[in-house]
This record gives C-alpha cells, structure tokens and sequence, in this order.
C-alpha cells in the first residue's frame, strides 16, 4: 500500500452502488473504498467469490481505484430486542442465536467465515491489498461485556474466551490460505480497552478483542505474512475538541496499544480515522452529538487536524456521514471535501508528482 494509503468508508453497499457514484468517487483523493457484498444485517446467504469478482470487475472499468469487500462479524450476533433495533426486530435469523452463534449451532458462525473467506478470494483476484472488517455489534451493543455475553449465552467467561478464540485462529488460518499476503483492515480491535469489565475480581477484554487476539496468534504462530491494521474507530474515535486534544488522544492510544505493538510486531499497525463534516449548522444524529463540541466549524477547519492524521499514520480511513452533510458519491457535495483532503494531504507529503 505504499507509505501512506487513504480509504473512503461511507456504508457503501454493493447492490446500492451505481455506475455514477464510483464515477464520482474516482475524481477524489482517496486510494480505496470498503464496500459491503453482504451488509451489517444481512442474512442473505453469502455471496459467492464469482459474484463478488464480477462485480468488482465492472466496477473497475469506471475507476481505478481499489475496491476493499467489507465484512462484518455482526452476522454471529443474537438480537436483543430491548435494543430497539428496527432492523432486527422481526428477524428471525438473529433471534434465534443466544448471545453469539460462537459454535455455530445456527449456521451463522459458517456464513460469516463464508464471507470472510469469499471476500479474501475476491481481494486477491482484483489485486487489492486487502479486506475491511467491522467488529462491531450492531445487534446489541452491550455484548462487547463478556459477561452480557455469558448471560445471553449460558456460558462462562472461561467457556467463552477459547471459542471466541478459535474464530480467529479460523480467521487467520482462511487469510493464509486465501491470500497469504493481504492486509486485514480493521475498524477497531478494541485493545485499546483491555482489561476494561470487571468479574468476580476478575479482568476481562472486551469480546471482539479475543477474536482478534486468536488471530494475531495464529498469523505469528504460522508465520503467514499478513498485516493487521487496527483502524482507531473506538481508540480513537471520529471527533474531538481540538488540535490538541487529538494530539493527546493519538498518543494516549499509542501507549494503551503498545504492549500489543510490542508482541505482534511487524503485524498489527495502528491505523488512523476520523470524520468529516460539512458545516456545525448542517450536523445532526451522532455527528451532532459527537463532534458539536469541536472548535472546528467547517471541512476546511478540520484540516489541521487531517493533516496531523495522514502525518501520524501510514494508513487512514475517513468516516463520510449524511449527519456530517457528506456524500462522497454526490457532485453537489464531494468536491468541497476533495479540495480539503488534497491539500492537507499536500501539507503533509508535499505536491504530487505526475
């Protein structure tokens, strides 16, 4: 991916992305763009490597562009209905998993791994350097306790961190087959919050991180030459107050991340995120919530602070909201978040040369 490597991430879905939008998306900055064959709640069965080459094979003769399939591990998630989920409310195929289909009693474990294993097919055929993964738990977020989880699933902890373990290792050991060389890119790991739930005197991770543990473990045991990216979207979050309130959040996150960086060295980097917004007045949902308190009042305030992102970390990802007024695939909004990303990225690695 070279020394510095860009991803647009704006929930693009395979069967929503038409021809115009990636005609769009290919005038702008960024190297990449996740998109998802199989979406956060899909039960679809997973699509297969075919489907997914040819998809991307048309796509590509509209842009240049890599094209990263986006997998998400919410597909072994139970649904909890005092989430009040819309989007699980009637499905059949969440409810039926108790806390996480961890040992694939539901089919749901083999569906996810399908995915996983498709989409590193898919990666390599298109030559792209890798895949994104989301860990997070959309159907109910409070999982990320192991010990909701070992409510929901009748299990205790102890039970739970070698399953949890094992979809790692099967992750790790897919990756290797599939495409020994491809970065796994990750929106967050969760170890930055290591040790964060308590249990009877007892610390415990957050459940994602075991899975992602499990992997790592395996990749260094196997030595398979794959790279981790840990993408920074709860280490480091979308937004803060100032320049240097994100100067203090990057290196607040490095020492929580370096015994980690320390054990897996060669194979788990930091990776780096934020998102941008058109204007305060245009924020609303999370983006209001979230980054109303920044001193920042517009994309072209915020580009000190890309800057300092693309200088801090090889690889970044920008998170484009509607609540932040940014449609990337959209005339009437992109150019102006265009212009912002190439200069700060000017500022920081000097002008292209063509």
């Amino acid at each position: 991916m070279g020394d510095h490597y860009l991803m647009l991430v704006n929930t693009a879905i395979a069967f929503r992305l038409q021809d115009q939008d990636l005609t769009q998306f290919d005038k702008s900055p960024y190297d990449g763009l996740a998109v998802a064959f199989s979406y956060n709640y899909d039960t679809a069965p997973p699509p297969t490597p075919a489907v997914l080459d040819a998809r991307i094979a048309h796509w590509k003769t509209i842009t240049s562009k890599d094209i990263w399939p986006w997998v998400f591990a919410n597909r072994i998630i139970g649904a909890d209905d005092r989430e009040l989920n819309p989007y699980t409310k009637d499905n059949t195929y969440f409810h039926r998993i108790k806390g996480a289909d961890l040992e694939d009693k539901s089919g749901a474990l083999s569906d996810f791994l399908s995915n996983w294993q498709n989409a590193l097919h898919a990666a390599r055929d298109s030559r792209v350097p890798g895949i994104v993964c989301d860990l997070e738990f959309y159907n109910y977020h409070k999982e990320y306790d192991i010990g909701e989880l070992s409510r929901q699933s009748g299990k205790t902890p102890q039970e739970l961190i070698p399953l949890l373990r094992n979809i790692g290792i099967r992750m790790a050991d897919l990756a290797g087959a599939e495409y020994p060389d491809a970065t796994l890119w990750f929106l967050f790991t969760g170890f930055g919050f290591q040790d964060h739930w308590t249990i009877e005197n007892q610390r415990y991770d957050g459940v994602p991180t075991y899975i992602v543990m499990g992997m790592l473990d395996e990749i260094v045991k196997k030595q398979f030459p794959l790279k981790v990216v840990s993408g920074g979207e709860a280490s480091l979050a979308y937004c803060h107050n100032s320049l240097q309130a994100f100067r203090d959040k990057i290196a607040a996150r490095h020492a929580a991340f370096s015994n980690q960086l320390e054990r897996y060295p060669g194979v788990l980097e930091l990776g780096g995120t934020m998102a941008l917004f058109s204007d305060r007045s245009a924020m609303r949902g999370w983006v209001k919530d979230d980054c109303g308190s920044s001193d920042a009042k517009s994309v072209e305030d915020l580009q000190p602070y890309l800057e300092h992102l693309l200088k801090t970390f090889r690889y970044n990802w920008i998170y484009a909201s509607g609540d932040g007024n940014y449609n990337a695939f959209q005339p009437q909004s992109a150019p102006r978040f265009d212009a912002v990303i190439r200069q700060a990225q000017a500022m920081a690695f000097g002008p292209k040369v063509h």
